[in-house]
């Protein structure tokens, strides 16, 4: 059996990295012998034109999507447009949105046929085996399905157990050098689970509250063999807290350096599961940064939410990180319960405060209640209303709540003045490197690359440009390949010439793009 798995695109901030998700069920398929290929649309355009050339050319009988509540209208819409192409493609969603939505999913969209609920490793082999013997979806559990008119949700599946027995995520299948030109992180799970209870995640009814820890020796055994065969020198920890269990981070920090292993790491943590010690590890390992959620800056915001943190907890632990040579991301969230017009600017004065004493980073989102969270099924009770219910406006950069204290438009004043302060900031680093700067001239000199690889992977501009006939009798040196690609780069993306040359040579050095003969001419291409 043939099966697509599909990234669909997503509303993005910051740049995307590579599905964890997908790479794991790519991963579990290919063990079980099953053809797998993976459509990847976060680090490409996406048209509905493109993806019938891709239903056309591999003919797959299963299509998955996964999703978040984010990009669930589109995952959605992805799957109509497979069940247009050939109605007899199976069409199979998951991810946290519509594990607690599925009864909804396929009400709504008739087109769907399964909602995978929960972890989806072990469901999506036993779905396979289903489909392809004819066997009775109702014995495979963590899915819901439609049968006579109405929803079946079978038993939910129980948390899978040993995570040491997933094969590693199969990057093979993932366009990984678009990635890397983006200097995009590759994630890696250490466990899964949060013993924590804040009532805005869904994360502990997704993935238990009960910790589940890999194996440190095959955490770091990963972590090397994409660093070798792939060149990822960067990884980031997707655990919710990777430093809730010392012994078990220590313990990985160790491994890396046994090996030696010349990577960047970072991870979310918590500013109260830190110590000294931990932190000088993981520095050593190759730690540059952890991203503390903290939410709010007033403390009776952080009681409501049942954060479990202090303040003065959450500022030792960023003077700590930040002592020992780990950099710190702060993230806050307006519009929770019980937010004011002062409480904002207390978690806006508290942000402030964590930079200008510790060098901390922060950033604002804006509250948007999940399915499956606790806020989001017990609003009303939490005294928040809920303006929007259109999952499109569900992208945490818009307000679509209200306390009882602030309405909407408040937030989103508060939210532009952030805006507007982040700007200021990159406008003041220019000036400074204009100025001479060397530190804000690397920081700029960085941003801009990113920039620059993120046009070219949006666009499809190496696809759309990058085959070239040769006109003259022998074939053209590298460096007349690069010239003739950046002028085509640079009238494409209207950039400045000497830029786009500089950029397209670095991507070429790197591997990260490469030339190849193609009849009469050659075609560069991703790597």
């Amino acid at each position: 059996m043939r099966v697509l798995l599909i990234d669909n695109p997503y509303p993005f901030e910051e740049y995307p990295r590579p599905s964890l998700s997908l790479g794991y069920l790519g991963a579990v398929l290919e063990r079980e012998d099953v053809d797998v290929q993976i459509l990847d649309f976060l680090v490409a355009e996406y048209s509905s034109e493109k993806l019938r050339k891709k239903l056309e050319e591999y003919q797959p009988q299963v299509v998955g999507v996964t999703s978040s509540t984010l990009n669930y209208l589109t995952a959605r819409q992805i799957l109509r447009v497979c069940k247009g192409c050939d109605p007899d493609i199976v069409t199979v969603i998951g991810g946290p949105h519509v594990s607690f939505t599925a009864e909804d999913t396929l009400k709504k969209a008739p087109w769907i046929d399964i909602v995978v609920r929960g972890e989806g490793e072990e469901t999506i082999i036993e779905l396979i085996r289903a489909l392809e013997t004819g066997g009775e979806l109702g014995g495979v559990m963590g899915i819901a399905f439609r049968q006579d008119r109405r929803v079946v949700l079978t038993q939910p599946r129980p948390f899978i157990k040993d995570l040491d027995s997933l094969p590693f995520p199969a990057w093979h299948l993932v366009p990984i050098s678009k990635y890397l030109a983006i200097k995009a992180p590759v994630s890696v799970s250490t466990s899964r689970g949060c013993p924590y209870g804040c009532i805005f995640c869904c994360g502990p009814l997704m993935m238990g509250h009960q910790v589940r820890l890999r194996s440190p020796k095959l955490v770091v055994d990963e972590i090397e063999k994409d660093h070798k065969e792939f060149g990822i020198k960067e990884f980031s920890f997707i655990d919710d807290t990777f430093t809730l269990n010392h012994r078990h981070a220590q313990q990985i920090c160790d491994e890396i350096r046994a090996r030696n292993l010349d990577i960047e790491l970072g991870s979310f943590s918590r500013a109260d599961h830190l110590t000294k010690e931990l932190l000088v590890s993981m520095r050593e390992a190759g730690f540059t940064g952890v991203l503390f959620g903290v939410e709010s800056g007033a403390q009776k915001i952080l009681n409501t939410i049942k954060k479990k943190i202090t303040l003065d907890e959450i500022r030792e632990g960023t003077k700590l990180a930040t002592e020992n040579g780990i950099g710190v991301f702060a993230n806050f969230i307006l519009g929770l319960p019980g937010e004011t017009p002062e409480t904002a600017r207390q978690s806006m004065d508290f942000g402030q405060e964590l930079r200008e004493k510790y060098g901390a980073i922060y950033g604002f989102h804006l509250l948007s209640p999940f399915p499956g969270s606790e806020l989001y099924e017990k609003a009303d009770e939490y005294n928040i209303k809920i303006l929007s219910r259109d999952w499109a406006d569900y992208d945490a950069n818009r307000p679509i709540t209200e306390t009882a204290d602030m309405k909407a438009w408040q937030a989103q004043e508060i939210s532009d003045f952030y805006d507007r302060a982040a700007a200021y900031v990159w406008a003041e680093k220019r000036r400074l490197a204009e100025s001479g700067d060397l530190q804000c001239r690397e920081e700029l000199a960085e941003k801009d690359s990113r920039q620059f690889a993120w046009r070219l992977l949006k666009g499809d501009v190496i696809e759309r440009v990058g085959r070239i006939k040769i006109t003259g009798a022998q074939n053209p040196a590298q460096g007349e390949q690069v010239e003739e690609l950046a002028q085509r780069v640079s009238q494409r993306l209207a950039t400045p010439l000497d830029s786009a040359r500089h950029e397209i040579w670095k991507l070429a050095q790197k591997g990260l793009l490469r030339c190849e003969r193609e009849g009469k001419g050659f075609v560069w291409k991703w790597g």
